[in-house]
């Protein structure tokens, strides 16, 4: 892993459609961005954020997330997320994660924490070599 720079910055986008609501995550009954994918798409962002930093047998993952969705965001809607690498301690980084949508209101916010692990090793560790 090559130094992770504090304030590297990535961003990750989709609209709002059937295929990422409420209804079809389980986690409501309304036809709006489901906040599962609003965190997945925050998530992508960090992953964004680091890829240039980590070396060929190396990903992270994910091990905490913090995040409040305040806004909600209806069928075409762009949103828009983006990660900031506020904490990197080893291989644990800490990310400043905000979602908006297309007129600019921030949706969600929070934290997102991922380790760096090698990729092989963590799936032997999961009992599978399939990446």
């Amino acid at each position: 892993m090559k130094e992770i720079i504090i304030g590297s910055s990535a961003e990750a986008t989709t609209i709002v459609n059937s295929t990422n609501t409420a209804i079809t995550a389980g986690s409501g009954t309304l036809p709006v961005l489901g906040t599962p994918f609003m965190i997945a798409l925050m998530e992508k962002a960090t992953c964004n954020a680091v890829f240039d930093f980590l070396e060929e047998d190396e990903t992270t993952v994910g091990t905490g997330v913090n995040i409040s969705h305040s806004k909600a965001s209806g069928i075409g809607t762009v949103i828009s997320a983006k990660a900031v690498v506020a904490e990197c301690s080893g291989r644990k980084i800490v990310f400043d994660v905000s979602a908006a949508d297309s007129s600019g209101d921030i949706i969600g916010k929070g934290t997102i924490e991922r380790f760096v692990v090698k990729e092989n090793k963590f799936m032997e560790k999961v009992g599978t070599n399939e990446i």
